[in-house]
């Protein structure tokens, strides 16, 4: 058998609107094939559904092993230990558990009016902006950054310099490699330095997340300092970067296709099946969620050997023929969507809930104050950044009032 050429992951057609032909390519005719990171490390990608899932859920896989010394890398930052996602079960059970209640499906349902409320808010906002608003500033951006900022306890005046450092840790572009460790230890140490504060006060009452789990310690149910930090870190990170790159992705793709918006505008009750269609249409990431092999596993004729790393395409699994009909269109009221763009199996995740309320009550906003809303600029002249969490630079639109 001819020896397969490893290709380099992103792929140079990365960062735009459509997805690389490459993911296509793959999926139809080489469904693992082997790819360079960003970092340098040579891993198995996996590109059809019924694979990605095998993956992400089987215990063959690992997310912990991601953490070990040599462990293969897929972007600048190193994965941090002690986290949710970098643990396997039982560990990860445990984590899990201790944090699932507040992500509970009752519990963050109620947050819903509160966001509905800070989304017209910012509606407003863009309203008072005019024509060329961008979305992404007014819009996408502080509404998740307030939602976990006070879910977490994280002060919001502080949202700048912690959105600096979150851009660097996800940072795809190798001019900022020695940057991005920096950032990463800085926001670590402002997380660290959180986490001190609320445990050296445990007197009053519980007014956010960290509190809750800071009590936790003294009732047996023990997070680690470590832990703590490490929770703190992945949910303020992953808590606004990747809600603030789909409500951007989301608007964009229905502006795009102005009949989309105009279904929406018509038919509200259409948005929540709208919500996961767009989530499976736009990609998370350029990449993919990386594992590492725990022992031999035979996969279409190919051997993953034991200790090598295998990234799982989400992005192209969204997109597989075998698992949605006509997968390159948008069908706003598609039914049984089971898209993979929150992962599945153990990881599946915890704030699957709070993003879809999230998307759900921006685009609800952003419906019913502009209806005739369009793009200000060409979809395909619009930026995309370099980074991990695949999204926009800018959203720029016309109001249409």
């Amino acid at each position: 058998m001819t020896e397969q050429p490893v290709l380099d992951i992103p792929f140079p057609d990365a960062f735009r609107f459509d997805p690389s032909p490459t993911f296509e390519e793959l999926r139809e005719n080489r469904p693992v094939a082997r790819v360079r990171t960003l970092a340098g490390a040579e891993v198995w990608l996996v590109t059809r559904y019924d694979d990605v899932r095998l993956v992400l859920a089987d215990p063959r896989f690992s997310r912990a092993a991601v953490v070990r010394q040599g462990a293969p890398r897929v972007a600048l930052a190193k994965p941090m230990p002690n986290s949710l996602t970098t643990t396997d079960p039982p560990e990860h059970t445990r984590l899990r558990r201790l944090v699932s209640s507040t992500f509970a499906h009752r519990r963050i349902e109620r947050t819903r009016p509160w966001v509905a409320e800070l989304a017209a808010s910012l509606a407003d906002d863009i309203a008072a902006a005019g024509d060329g608003a961008d979305i992404r500033q007014l819009m996408a951006l502080p509404l998740p950054i307030q939602v976990i900022c006070h879910l977490l306890g994280v002060p919001y005046e502080d949202r700048e310099q912690f959105r600096e450092w979150t851009e660097l840790g996800y940072s795809m572009q190798m001019a900022e490699a020695e940057r991005v460790e920096q950032a990463m230890t800085d926001l670590t140490a402002y997380i660290a330095k959180l986490v001190a504060v609320k445990m050296a006060d445990t007197s009053g009452p519980a007014e956010d997340l960290l509190d809750e789990l800071v009590r936790a310690r003294e009732q047996g149910d023990r997070l680690s300092e470590e832990e703590l930090i490490a929770f703190g870190v992945n949910l303020l990170v992953a808590g606004h970067e990747t809600s603030a790159n789909q409500i951007s992705s989301c608007v964009a793709t229905l502006l795009r296709y102005p009949d989309n918006w105009a279904k929406l505008v018509a038919d509200h009750s259409l948005v929540d099946s709208a919500v996961e269609e767009l989530l499976r249409y736009n990609r998370f990431s350029e990449v993919g969620q990386l594992r590492v092999a725990t022992e031999d596993v035979e996969l279409h004729g190919i051997t993953i050997r034991a200790g090598e790393g295998v990234m799982a395409a989400l992005n192209s699994a969204n997109r597989d023929p075998r698992a949605f009909d006509d997968p390159d269109s948008i069908d706003l009221a598609r039914k049984d969507n089971k898209h993979l763009s929150f992962g599945f199996g153990p990881h599946f995740c915890l704030g699957a809930q709070l993003a879809r309320i999230e998307l759900q009550e921006s685009l609800l906003a952003l419906l019913r104050q502009f209806p005739k809303m369009s793009l200000a600029k060409p979809a395909l002249e619009l930026e995309w950044r370099r980074v991990l969490v695949s999204g926009l630079a800018e959203l720029p639109v016309n109001l249409g009032r």
